[in-house]
């Protein structure tokens, strides 16, 4: 991206560096369930196009009990570049974003807090 510019991690559009954070604000907008619009997520051909069998899709929140699935696109990104995400997840039992350490894997057990 030149000087002025920066790629979207969202939409993978370019935009005016200046006008940037009016750009993320679209996608960071909050929805009537307390999830962002949109996640940050790899272009479709860099994400990962192996299989999927064996690979944990939903976790577990302790807190509130609730089951969350992770979307394809974004285990598909995370498989290929992991510190593409914070810390945090959406709970759809909270309706908010916890923290990793306090959800774990359905499939696995394993907490989030060490991808």
């Amino acid at each position: 991206m030149g000087l002025f510019t920066k790629e979207c991690p969202f939409c993978h559009h370019t935009v005016f560096r200046p006008l940037y954070w009016l750009h993320e604000r679209r996608h960071t907008k909050l929805l009537d369930d307390g999830q962002m619009t949109d996640h940050y997520e790899l272009r479709e051909e860099d994400r990962y196009k192996g299989s999927l069998e064996g690979v944990p899709q939903v976790y577990h929140h302790e807190k509130c009990g609730a089951q969350t699935g992770m979307p394809e696109d974004i285990i598909r990104s995370y498989l290929v570049k992991p510190d593409l995400y914070s810390p945090y997840t959406f709970c759809v039992g909270c309706n908010d974003y916890v923290p990793h350490s306090e959800v774990s894997w359905v499939e696995t057990g394993e907490s989030l807090m060490f991808i």
